[in-house]
């Protein structure tokens, strides 16, 4: 099972997606079946979690309409994957701070 939290974060005109891997393991079956949270698609999205690397990319496909996607990493912040917007360069890092 998976536990989603989703979060408006609007001071960096962000939504954060924080999941949580309930018993510890995902199945692949599981992980491509379950409905991921609505966010909207007219600001960026921050992906965290701790999950296999094949979900962080079904994570990623799904919110690529968004302005951009970034991954969370605990040393640096969130690190911006892909970017459809000006605003927002793939490389960027948003500081831990902002994420609050």
């Amino acid at each position: 099972m998976v536990r989603f939290e989703v979060k408006e974060l609007s001071e960096i005109d962000a939504t954060l997606v924080e999941f949580e891997i309930v018993d510890g393991v995902l199945s692949v079956e599981e992980g491509f079946s379950i409905e991921l949270p609505e966010v909207p698609f007219d600001k960026g999205v921050i992906l965290s979690g701790r999950g296999p690397i094949w979900f962080y990319g079904r994570l990623l496909h799904a919110y690529h309409p968004s302005r951009w996607v970034a991954v969370f990493d605990p040393r640096l912040g969130a690190v911006v994957v892909a970017s459809h917007w000006r605003g927002v360069s793939e490389g960027t890092v948003i500081p831990r701070e902002k994420l609050r």
